[in-house]
């Protein structure tokens, strides 16, 4: 079956053949119609390598009148993805392409994508293209390494705005039409264009002589914090434009939030748009505003990594990604506002860790042959564990050479795109170092290693595990932290960098000490096992120890025992829940804490355990509430309080906050909350639910309201209920967005709703290859990972999944790789599963 998927040999050719490309684009936009008109210029030069025809990529509705070099052309081919022009008819040199067409909007959150907002009935609609998704647009050749310049005109109602890559060059309005022609742009990859109009509220101001704008929907902008915005990307642009030693390279710096973003944000040039979930509608954690300018920090660091410099095909995409995400982090930890942001870094490598366990891993370098691939490795190697590696490499080969070879490789390849090599050897050249040695380490490779230190008096032995795939042992550089007992109280008394090389590496300490810190700093990417007088110590001392960061650490390394099955989670819960009254930081408790412990009982804990846990989780977190607190230690325990929410007594407490009949201080039920507590009773059958989830439609007509109304009528547990929205996920009779139909899917699976679920197992499978075949790829990846059966016995499922996979031919790629992993995680649970 013929898919919208471009392989790498095909880009290969093709980038032999067309260079020189700009794309000149004329849309004619109206609020009435589902479809718009298109009329693309292509400019290019053609070497004729080839007798295959010229292929473009587009997907449109029709296609009018096409021109080759100003002659109508009757002599090609169009089928639903691709445009095939006889290379017998084209110039050796110099060639126009004029396309003339008709289109309709995207409704997945990808391509372009109509929104209509319900509180108002205002259209607003955006683009949205990596990794392949411009030719949904215009006609193009869509792949990162043939960049070019794009000169854009747009006509369209004259109450919508215009945001695009380049500034305004005219604007005419004419009664009710708003004609507008753009600059040409800088030269960039077809995935970076981007376009979004509608009636948004806007802010501006300057950084320099950089124009800021923010832009949101109407409905919303009542929620935005400008100031909070404009002063994160000011300290954003005034570190990155100093540790690139490049000015930032474009004519402005556009920030759009956008309706139902299938990602976070993406770093379109001088466009970025974001999901409007960073729109924060209640008060939110510490943590989410450092999430968020960390999401700012990263769109603007590739501004020069990925915008500026481009891999040149996405096995590549680390050069992306994984620097975007490393250093955003590090750049937020120099500035003033959150200065502990690499804290928090050490949190998203769960995400590395847990990603290179599965069998599904690939090397920080992925293979990528094609644009489906491209899409499944934007996954926690590409980002978090490429991050967690360069940041051991800055240990290796220094700071000041690290940030000298990326000042040599972004000025060597302005505008140019790049492999993995290009890298290696500036970074080599800055730094003296076998680079490239390094790279085979832990570029090229998969897997994570574990140590565990033993000692004897003064002297430490450490022992490295391989990893557990490939048995690979790495060279590791690593700082150590030694701790004695002063008054039983743990003082570190000595800190200090060692090379691990072998599999056992022996050295001195400066004294004796009761507990050693290995990955102090968190500069390795690796895990660490305790020995059993290890977590003596820990149980007993654990919160006593100074360094905060040492105890985000040492709580991380206990969750990774618990996954690799070497920890009791019975255990681990129990020092949780009495630590959590001894922890001294919230961030701590919410991070390292109370989200373990919540992923504990959630995946490592048989259901009589779970609802134990669960029970005392929220006895705990009711009795906190009340002895009151700031806002965000309320906050905290209040997420704690409704997870753990799981019979008659807890859910009538919960109800009666929702109610106003138990205030807790510092902690106001805004919508957002509300919301989350008519979900949970909705997933129980709670009584005159319905006429609850009725009562907050009409107090909450938002568009996220009906997402939220959508989700709690759907984890209402009726065989009636289950099935007809059952339909919506498996045929979306009512063409929902993708956005809409994924909010739906999270309120499906309830642990507490098995019996009536059980016929959904078999309807999981019946559809699975059929979604991934005939859905987008956000729509049917929400399918695979949302609605796969987990809730039930995982053993049972196992042997499902494992035979389906093995009877049905032909998978997609991505639905073969979910559940790969769907197999890995549940093998990860049986055996701990058994134990209790």
């Amino acid at each position: 079956m013929q898919s919208n998927d471009l392989t790498r040999k095909q880009a290969e050719l093709r980038a032999k053949t067309v260079s020189d490309i700009k794309y000149k684009i004329k849309l004619e936009l109206d609020k009435d119609s589902n479809t718009y008109n298109g009329k693309t210029k292509i400019y290019f030069h053609y070497s004729k390598k080839t007798n295959d025809a010229l292929v473009l990529d587009f997907i449109t509705e029709s296609v009018s009148e096409i021109y080759l070099n100003n002659k109508k052309l009757e002599n090609y081919k169009k089928d639903e993805y691709w445009l095939y022009i006889d290379s017998s008819i084209l110039n050796i040199g110099k060639n126009k392409l004029e396309i003339i067409y008709t289109n309709k909007y995207d409704n997945t959150g990808s391509g372009f994508h109509k929104f209509i907002d319900p509180e108002d009935n205002e259209i607003y609609i955006h683009t949205d293209f990596e990794p392949y998704d411009a030719h949904r647009l215009f006609p193009c050749f869509d792949q990162p390494d043939l960049k070019a310049y794009y000169q854009l005109n747009v006509i369209g109602p004259a109450s919508w705005d215009y945001i695009h890559n380049s500034t305004i060059n005219s604007e005419v309005i004419n009664i009710s039409k708003k004609s507008i022609s753009f600059n040409e742009t800088a030269k960039f990859s077809t995935y970076l264009f981007a376009l979004v109009v509608g009636p948004h509220v806007k802010w501006e101001d300057m950084y320099n002589d950089i124009p800021l704008k923010l832009y949101c929907r109407k409905s919303l902008a009542k929620y935005l914090d400008p100031k909070n915005i404009f002063d994160i990307t000011k300290e954003s642009f005034k570190f990155l434009e100093d540790y690139f030693n490049i000015p930032y390279p474009y004519v402005k710096y556009d920030q759009v939030f956008v309706p139902e973003f299938n990602f976070g944000a993406m770093e379109n040039v001088g466009c970025v748009t974001f999901t409007e979930h960073y729109i924060f509608q209640s008060r939110k954690l510490y943590v989410d505003y450092l999430n968020r300018a960390n999401t700012i920090f990263h769109e603007m660091v590739h501004m020069w990594f990925g915008n500026l410099v481009t891999m040149k095909w996405w096995n590549d995409l680390w050069l992306n990604e994984s620097f975007a995400d490393y250093i955003s982090y590090y750049a937020m930890s120099k500035g003033k506002l959150f200065s502990d942001s690499l804290e928090h870094f050490y949190s998203r490598k769960d995400w590395a860790y847990m990603q290179d366990q599965l069998s599904t891993t690939h090397p920080i370098v992925g293979s990528a042959e094609d644009t489906k691939d491209a899409f499944a490795n934007f996954d926690g190697i590409s980002y978090a564990k490429g991050a967690s590696v360069l940041k051991q490499m800055i240990l290796y080969v220094g700071e000041k050479n690290f940030r000298d070879g990326i000042r040599t490789y972004l000025k060597k390849y302005y505008e140019k795109n790049t492999i993995l090599d290009d890298f290696l050897s500036c970074m080599s050249k800055s730094s003296g170092k076998d680079i490239v040695s390094w790279s085979k380490q832990w570029l090229e490779t998969t897997g994570v290693n574990t140590m565990q230190a033993q000692l004897n008096h003064n002297i430490c032995t450490v022992q490295q595990l391989p990893s557990q795939n490939n048995n690979l042992i790495r060279d590791h550089a690593i700082l150590y932290e030694s701790y004695i007992l002063k008054n039983q109280k743990p003082k570190s008394i000595f800190e200090d960098k060692i090379y691990i090389k072998e599999k056992k590496t022996q050295f001195k300490l400066a004294s004796e000490s009761n507990f050693l810190l290995l990955n102090s700093k968190d500069h390795d990417y690796v895990k660490v096992y305790f020995s059993s007088e290890d977590i003596k110590f820990i149980k007993k001392h654990v919160s006593s120890i100074e360094d905060r960061f040492a105890r985000r650490i040492i709580w991380g390394n206990l969750w990774q025992m618990v996954r690799d099955n070497q920890f009791s989670p019975i255990t681990y819960l129990k020092m949780i829940k009495e630590h959590l009254i001894l922890e001294k930081d919230i961030t701590v408790c919410q991070s390292q804490l109370i989200s373990k412990a919540v992923s504990t009982i959630s995946l490592f804990l048989n259901d009589e355990n779970r609802n134990l846990w669960k029970d005392e989780f929220f006895n705990q977190s009711l009795k906190i509430l009340k002895m009151g607190g700031n806002t965000e230690k309320q906050l905290t325990w209040f997420n704690m309080l409704l997870f753990s929410s799981n019979d008659i007594g807890s859910l009538n407490v919960i109800k009666n906050v929702l109610e106003g009949n138990i205030i807790l201080e510092n902690l106001k039920i805004d919508q957002t909350k509300r919301w989350r507590i008519i979900n949970k009773l909705s997933s129980y059958n709670y009584k005159n639910i319905k006429e609850l989830i009725k009562q907050e439609e009409i107090d909450d007509p938002s568009s996220l309201g009906m997402k939220n109304a959508y989700m709690a009528k759907i984890s209402i547990p009726t065989s009636k209920s289950k099935s007809y929205y059952w339909n919506d996920f498996s045929k979306n009779q009512n063409n929902l967005s993708t956005d809409f139909i994924r909010a739906g899917m999270t309120g499906f699976l309830q642990n507490n709703q098995k019996e009536i679920l059980k016929p959904y197992i078999n309807l999981y499978f019946d559809n699975l290859k059929r979604i991934y075949e005939t859905k987008d790829l956000h729509y049917s990846s929400a399918y695979g990972e949302v609605l796969f059966p987990s809730i039930f016995d995982p053993a049972v499922i196992l042997e499902k999944t494992e035979t389906y996979i093995e009877n049905t031919s032909d998978l997609p790629k991505l639905c073969l790789k979910q559940l790969i992993e769907h197999c890995d995680n549940l093998k990860r649970r049986i055996p701990i599963l058994k134990q209790q």
